[in-house]
């Protein structure tokens, strides 16, 4: 709430400052600013026509790599104009860049005339980079806020779910597997990742479905043969290095949870084929789609959870993406 009210104060604040702007001393410039921490940055252009703010832009950057803040402003100063059809004479720009020479032959160069690249030390000119500079401020640390604020959501709906499915462990890692066919043809399969309560779309698997009969549909027939596959891939990977290139980290991988899509009936198939896995801590459990319940190996009544849990609705979203994923095999 505090956060909030923070970000209401401090819009009215700049919409305050925007209407002050207006003065034609100032001319025609781009002001950027870029606020840095760890591996995420804000950059942002103000851009002021014949003395009057026309446009704000606001860019989120990674900076995985952990470039220093000299080389996130120059790479994205450099990226930023390379899709700019218009370039003013003169761009405002941080001290962290340093040398302004090289931006501005840059610059000049895509413009086909003189760029001035400065740092503004006063003046209306250095206010205005002022101002860009809490904006972008302001924006980092409302998107580390959102972000810290989705990983605690992550992290209380898997403790929901281990919770509301008495598992051993935290399902950290969850595989789902989800069956499609066309009129019973050409049936498929998808194995969808989510760690941490997130996609892991590295990790996504497709599977064409061998050894049913075409046009004879059998969902059960299918999913055995997925996570039969599924395991024996597993087998194969147990041998071999991480630097070998027939390494596949997915398949090398075992889940902390195994979702499949389907009723009693698939689960049934699926079990036939995970004993090993159950053996080595993977817990098992089947999502149906008519009113979600869950269904455990060994129990006959079904998991039913309340639609506003983030458990469920972690649940939910991981069937969701491996039925679109199986579809759009």
């Amino acid at each position: 709430q505090a956060a909030l009210e923070r970000n209401r104060l401090h819009a009215i604040q700049q919409l305050m400052q925007r209407q002050r702007v207006a003065n034609e001393a100032v001319g025609t410039i781009d002001v950027i600013a870029v606020a840095a921490e760890g591996q995420n940055a804000n950059a942002q252009v103000f851009q002021v026509r014949d003395g009057v703010l026309s446009d704000r832009q606001s860019f989120y950057l990674d900076n995985v790599s952990g470039e220093d803040d000299q080389e996130v402003v120059a790479q994205f100063l450099s990226q930023y104009y390379a899709q700019q059809a218009v370039i003013p004479p003169q761009v405002i720009v941080p001290p962290a860049l340093g040398d302004t020479r090289p931006m501005a032959e840059l610059l000049g160069g895509r413009r086909g005339s003189r760029v001035e690249v400065r740092i503004a030390e006063r003046g209306d000119k250095a206010r205005l980079y002022d101002l860009a500079l809490r904006n972008a401020r302001l924006a980092l640390d409302t998107d580390q806020l959102k972000a810290e604020r989705s990983r605690q959501q992550r992290v209380d709906a898997l403790d929901g779910l281990q919770q509301a499915l008495g598992l051993d462990a935290l399902p950290v890692r969850i595989e789902c597997f989800d069956i499609s066919n066309l009129m019973g043809t050409h049936t498929v399969a998808s194995m969808v990742v989510f760690e941490g309560g997130a996609p892991k779309k590295s990790d996504y698997r497709r599977f064409t479905i061998r050894s049913l009969e075409e046009g004879v549909p059998d969902d059960f027939a299918a999913m055995r043969e997925v996570l039969t596959r599924r395991m024996r891939n597993w087998e194969s990977q147990r041998e071999l290095s991480p630097h070998d290139p027939a390494y596949n980290e997915s398949f090398a991988t075992l889940p902390n949870l195994i979702v499949i899509d389907g009723g009693k009936g698939q689960l049934a198939a699926g079990l036939e084929a995970l004993e090993q896995a159950r053996e080595r801590g993977v817990a098992v459990a089947s999502l149906a789609k008519r009113i979600e319940e869950v269904f455990l190996p060994g129990s006959a009544a079904p998991v039913v959870l309340p639609h506003d849990t983030a458990g469920l609705q972690l649940l939910q979203r991981v069937r969701d993406e491996a039925h679109r994923f199986a579809i759009s095999h």
